[in-house]
């Protein structure tokens, strides 16, 4: 077993760097010249030249690539093209953000689409399950910024207003206007993968519920609810749990459409204020980061798959 953690581990490494190269190589591509639009097209031959030798500019690219690694490596990130300072310190206050906002919905999704699984598959057939059957087809059609801006139009200014469509403080301002600005955008990160989870759960659920060993337990006595806990749940889970995970680092790129739509502090709007601005620094931070967060969300997945599933510790050792 811990040598196939530690492939994994090996493995995610490995992504990283190659996620790096491509980013940096990405970047690089794009059309404009970095110090033209720092000093301006009125600048002096010299005076480019000059700032390309301090920027390192003239090296060779793999040596600029290497040296932008090992920064990275070390949370430095380079200077903001743009605001003229380090780009670390602001990346790190928007994450903070942007992982409260993705920990909300990825709650959500937990607990919802389970519930909506289980809920759906032990009443399979019935008028309930077909209800939320067609509401969970529903909700993994509708991208992030229709079901954003069904919200807003429902519950921040239209049929009730009742909750805030934007001004996130942090917890700063107060742990309950925290809660009510983060209400609508984890809503609207949730719903789709809601859904999918919960479909995902109700057919694993419903396999689970046909097998032999379901049956068997029944034949012994035990009571159903003692059935689905000890025998259907630990089963059913391990497919629903791995597209859970697997789909973490998906999550995290939603996030760039709700926060624009919410207006929500975090790095999915630095990331646009990077393109829109040509900000090469904080362009190559934000993307270097999401990439991250969803190799490590598919490396932590393998890992609670590996220890809810015997049969799968069994076959890495």
């Amino acid at each position: 077993m811990l040598k196939f953690v530690g492939a994994r581990i090996a493995y995610t490494l490995a992504v990283l760097v190659a996620v790096s190269a491509l980013v940096f190589t990405v970047t690089e591509l794009l059309p404009g010249n970095v110090v033209t639009m720092i000093l301006g097209t009125d600048a002096t031959p010299e005076d480019i030249a000059r700032l390309t030798r301090l920027m390192g500019l003239d090296q060779p690219p793999a040596q600029r690539f290497l040296h932008w690694l090992g920064g990275v490596v070390q949370g430095d990130f380079g200077e903001s093209l743009r605001m003229q300072r380090p780009v670390g310190p602001v990346l790190a206050g928007r994450l903070v953000n942007s992982l409260v906002l993705a920990g909300t919905a990825f709650a959500l999704v937990a607990v919802g689409g389970l519930a909506l699984g289980l809920v759906t598959a032990l009443n399979e057939g019935s008028r309930l399950d077909r209800v939320l059957s067609a509401v969970a087809a529903i909700g993994t059609s509708l991208p992030e910024f229709v079901t954003g801006t069904l919200l807003i139009l429902l519950f921040a200014g239209g049929l009730f207003s009742v909750l805030p469509p934007s001004g996130y403080e942090g917890f700063r301002a107060g742990a309950f206007d925290a809660v009510l600005h983060l209400v609508l955008p984890a809503c609207a990160l949730a719903v789709i993968l809601t859904a999918y989870v919960g479909r995902v759960t109700r057919t694993s659920v419903i396999d689970a519920l046909r097998s032999d060993y379901v049956r068997t337990a029944r034949l012994k006595g035990l009571s159903e609810r003692r059935v689905v806990i000890r025998h259907v749940l630990p089963n059913a889970l391990v497919p629903a749990v791995t597209v859970l995970f697997m789909n973490l680092g998906w999550m995290f790129g939603g996030i760039v459409v709700v926060e624009e739509i919410f207006v929500f502090p975090g790095i999915g709007r630095l990331m646009l204020f990077g393109i829109a601005e040509r900000d090469w620094p904080v362009i190559q931070a934000c993307a270097i980061v999401i990439a991250s967060v969803y190799v490590l969300g598919n490396l932590v997945g393998d890992l609670v798959v590996l220890a809810l599933d015997p049969r799968l510790r069994e076959s890495a050792t």
